[in-house]
C-alpha cells in the first residue's frame, strides 16, 4: 500500500503534494515534489517551530534527521513498488540511521533525497542527502539500513 500522497506524484497527477497522511510529516510541513529527472524530493518548508539553536537561528538536528530518514522510507517504498513489484503494507522500519551534520541548517527552507544502494527481501540499505540552496552544499547526509515489513514477522 503507497501513502496517497507518493501514489499520485508517482502517477504522474501531482507534480508537488504536502504529507498529510502521516501526522508527524504533516507536522514538519513535509511535501513531495517529483523533480524533473524524475528524482523524488522532499521539502521541509521554514517554521520558527523548527528552530533549535535561537542564537544564531538553527534549524533543530532531529528535524533535519527526520526529514532525512522520511526521505530514505520513501525510496524504499517507491523502490519496492517499481523495481520489485512489492506494494508495502506498511512504512519500512529504520533498524540503523547513522547522520553527519556537515553545515548548520538555516532558517530557510531544506529539501531532501535518497537513494536505494540495495534492497534485499528483509533489509533495504540507503543513502540520503539534505541540502538548502544548493544540492552540492550538503547540509546532513545519512546512511541508513531499513526492515523491509515483510521481513518484520
Amino acid at each position: 500500500m503507497l501513502m496517497p500522497e507518493l501514489k499520485r506524484v508517482l502517477k504522474g497527477e501531482a507534480h508537488a503534494l504536502p504529507i498529510t497522511s502521516i501526522p508527524y510529516a504533516q507536522f514538519l510541513g513535509l511535501a513531495l515534489h517529483r523533480a524533473d529527472d524524475g528524482r523524488l524530493l522532499l521539502a521541509m518548508p521554514y517554521s520558527e517551530t523548527l528552530i533549535g539553536s535561537p542564537k544564531p537561528p538553527r534549524l533543530h538536528g532531529g528535524t533535519i534527521g527526520a526529514l532525512l530518514e522520511f526521505a530514505g522510507s520513501i525510496a524504499v517504498t517507491r523502490a519496492a513498488h517499481e523495481e520489485a513489484g512489492i506494494a508495502l503494507g506498511s512504512f519500512p522500519k529504520p533498524i540503523g540511521i547513522t547522520i553527519e551534520y556537515m553545515r548548520g541548517g538555516a532558517p530557510q527552507d531544506i529539501f531532501a533525497s535518497a537513494e536505494v544502494l540495495r534492497l534485499g527481501r528483509r533489509v533495504a540499505n540507503v543513502t540520503a542527502k539534505a541540502w538548502q540552496e544548493d544540492d552540492s552544499r550538503i547540509n546532513a547526509a545519512a546512511t541508513m539500513h531499513f526492515l523491509m515489513p515483510d521481513a518484520q514477522a
